[in-house]
């Protein structure tokens, strides 16, 4: 009984580290555009069924900064329009830049999407990780997470 009691509680803090990690990784990938810069990666997570069924709200994408000219027809884009930040598909490249569209949406995006505004191509989607963060990244919850490690510390130096 006192293995699977240390197996467990063994892996509740592998579990624990690896969201705390998670965390301060997406926070640093979006709060601060240098590591974007840098690493040429962010995520964002979807709000709206705009990509349904490939995207849905929840889920979260991994956006690479790449060059307009490796993008084309069929690409699934992140980009700035409106103060707001928008991923739909590439579903035709002009001279002026691209027309998008959500695959979810009947019609094409009445804005046609300037390189400048092009924030990368989306490279992978997690389903539902970002109601997770969401949730995780709320003050109240990493507080809560922080005084269950120091809980477990306290247990464990008393204990032995």
């Amino acid at each position: 009984m006192k293995k699977y009691s240390r197996v467990i509680k063994g892996t509740i803090k592998v579990l624990v580290v690896a969201f705390m990690i998670l965390i301060i990784l997406n926070g640093i990938l979006n709060r601060f555009d240098g590591a974007y810069n840098t690493i040429g990666y962010r995520t964002y997570t979807i709000l709206t069924g705009s990509m349904e069924p490939k995207i849905k709200p929840g889920d979260i994408v991994l956006v690479k900064k790449v060059a307009e000219d490796e993008l084309k027809e069929g690409d699934i884009i992140t980009f700035k329009e409106d103060n707001r930040i928008v991923t739909h598909r590439i579903v035709e490249k002009n001279n002026n830049g691209f027309i998008t569209k959500g695959d979810n949406n009947n019609v094409k995006d009445s804005e046609i999407v300037k390189e400048n505004n092009i924030i990368g191509q989306v490279k992978l989607v997690i389903p539902k990780l970002g109601y997770v963060l969401v949730f995780l990244s709320k003050p109240i919850v990493i507080s809560a997470i922080l005084i269950i490690i120091a809980l477990i510390i306290i247990w464990d130096v008393f204990k032995n």
